[in-house]
């Protein structure tokens, strides 16, 4: 049984710009309401694995051992985090920051990226202990499917969450994504093969439909538009 999410036109999701021709140059993929997403830079390596070190157990419920990593694995998983091994063309794995210090919150990713006649992915992304509780990564999230719609012209975005992880489940929601079902067996995590809710949502609903951005969307409703200029200024698509 499908369950789709209604999103009210004053709750939708963040606004994310694409960005600047030299913030792109130095890594900056796109540029959230809080967060920024960009690739890893070889100075990053400290702040990265001491955020990964203190959320270990943070993270222990919801992701496998070899993605949670521990000494020395914590290096080898910075390195997956940099350049050519972050963006191969199937993934794509970017640090979400904060806006207002650039501190390295957490981590998203699109992953199993198809080409036509697909053009669907799925999306993982992790906040690291202390930054939960603030909308940091339903921000990054936003600004995530953004590019992946925007820029990288994909059609379907698929969540896969366990069903215990209500938090993950509530964002996904807020996001317009739609239940398909149960991916039964879907990762080992802690000793036990666990079944994951699979959500997904498609480039023609993104942002209820109302506020689709893409060269081909339909205009967006009077209702949408005045939501979205209280949000941010509101900017026109290319």
């Amino acid at each position: 049984m499908t369950a789709q999410a209604d999103i009210s036109p004053h709750e939708l999701p963040p606004l994310s710009t694409k960005p600047s021709a030299r913030d792109a140059a130095e890594g900056v993929v796109r540029v959230g309401t809080r967060t920024v997403l960009r690739f890893a830079r070889e100075g990053d390596g400290d702040a990265f694995i001491a955020m990964l070190s203190r959320s270990r157990e943070h993270l222990a419920p919801w992701m496998p051992r070899t993605a949670r990593g521990g000494e020395p694995g914590f290096a080898t998983r910075f390195k997956r985090m940099l350049r050519p091994h972050a963006d191969d063309g199937h993934r794509l794995r970017l640090l979400a920051c904060a806006r207002d210090d650039g501190r390295i919150i957490g981590v998203v990713s699109l992953g199993g990226i198809s080409q036509w006649p697909n053009l669907d992915c799925h999306t993982g992304y992790w906040l690291g202990a202390g930054e939960t509780g603030h909308g940091l990564m339903r921000d990054a999230v936003a600004a995530l499917i953004d590019h992946a719609f925007e820029e990288r012209a994909l059609h379907r975005v698929a969540a896969n969450i366990l069903p215990a992880n209500r938090r993950s489940i509530a964002l996904v929601r807020a996001l317009g994504f739609t239940r398909e079902g149960v991916l039964r067996g879907l990762l080992e995590i802690d000793g036990a093969w666990r079944d994951h809710e699979c959500w997904s949502l498609l480039s023609t609903e993104w942002r209820g439909g109302k506020l689709d951005r893409s060269a081909d969307a339909p205009r967006a409703s009077a209702t949408a538009t005045r939501a979205s200029r209280a949000a941010k200024p509101t900017r026109r698509a290319r």
